[in-house]
């Protein structure tokens, strides 16, 4: 290679190199500040330059470049990261909340965290959790749960934008997650609830006892009605039964009260021999065997 063409290549690579290093891009959802010998670049009237998405110029060496996410952050103060507040009648609460941020103002940004979202979200943090401390100290329970939550969380999000100007953000919303009991209040929360649900259920155990014996007891009572109608309308059966049983019989010996008498004495001749063994002891003269006698008699006569 002669020396003419040498050089050529040594300077066209110098100048791709100060192009590259002179030439960058910005993507989108980022802004840019460029730094001379650690200084924010100004423009004119003292405002800093601010590089808005697309391609740009520093100079190289002396100009340094920072990039800086300008989406929506989220600061998430959950889990670990709880705070834990006391209401203003003296109720330890755990609170969970998220943060939604951006950047507003990049230089004042820069300045102010030193261009770290970290630190940033650090420093808004603690803010945060002191008003939020400062806004459930001034309110009771039931405010901060139920009745008053909607005013709550505006006192919060107003004070949360104010205090991140000086930082060059803009608090967009505050969101509070979660609200629970400290894990040792609970558990005594949940003990006492525990003994509570015991004690109703034990309450309605003894009413149900109560209950079934009431039942029970109205079920015997009209068992025992039951059965004495039954047995009062079958003794009534019975007694009509043999008041026209004993009617039948009027009248039929009435018809003739001669047999009546002789059937009569016959069954009770059958009842009184019915075994061989049955023994009676009776004067022959008496009026149960008045039919053995007549028998006899006209037995003679036949003769």
């Amino acid at each position: 290679m002669t020396p003419h063409r040498l050089a050529a290549a040594v300077l066209a690579a110098v100048i791709l190199l100060i192009a590259s290093l002179s030439f960058f891009t910005v993507q989108e959802g980022y802004a840019a500040l460029i730094l001379r010998l650690g200084k924010i670049v100004n423009v004119s009237k003292g405002e800093p330059k601010v590089l808005r998405p697309g391609l740009h110029v520093k100079i190289p060496f002396i100009d340094s470049l920072r990039l800086f996410d300008m989406r929506m952050q989220e600061l998430s103060a959950t889990g670990s990261r709880s705070l834990t507040v006391v209401t203003k009648e003296q109720t330890y609460l755990v609170v969970e909340y998220f943060a939604k941020w951006h950047i507003n103002n990049l230089a004042r940004f820069y300045t102010s965290t030193g261009g770290s979202i970290n630190w940033a979200e650090t420093l808004l943090e603690q803010r945060l959790n002191d008003i939020v401390r400062a806004e459930y100290g001034r309110r009771s329970s039931d405010q901060v749960i139920s009745v008053g939550r909607a005013s709550l969380m505006a006192a919060i999000r107003e004070q949360a934008n104010n205090v991140g100007k000086d930082q060059g953000i803009n608090v967009v919303d505050v969101r509070i997650q979660q609200i629970t009991l400290p894990r040792d209040v609970m558990d005594s929360v949940f003990r006492r609830m525990e003994t509570e649900r015991k004690q109703f259920a034990e309450a309605k155990r003894a009413e149900g006892i109560e209950k079934s014996e009431e039942i029970k007891a109205l079920a015997d009572q009209k068992v025992t009605v039951i059965k004495a109608q039954a047995l009062m309308q079958g003794a009534s059966i019975r007694a009509k039964g043999d008041f026209d049983a004993a009617q039948i019989y009027a009248q039929a010996y009435a018809s003739n009260p001669g047999f009546y008498a002789f059937y009569r004495s016959l069954q009770a001749y059958e009842n009184s021999f019915a075994k061989k063994t049955d023994i009676l002891v009776l004067k022959p003269e008496g009026q149960f065997f008045t039919y053995f006698h007549n028998a006899g008699a006209g037995s003679v006569n036949k003769k």
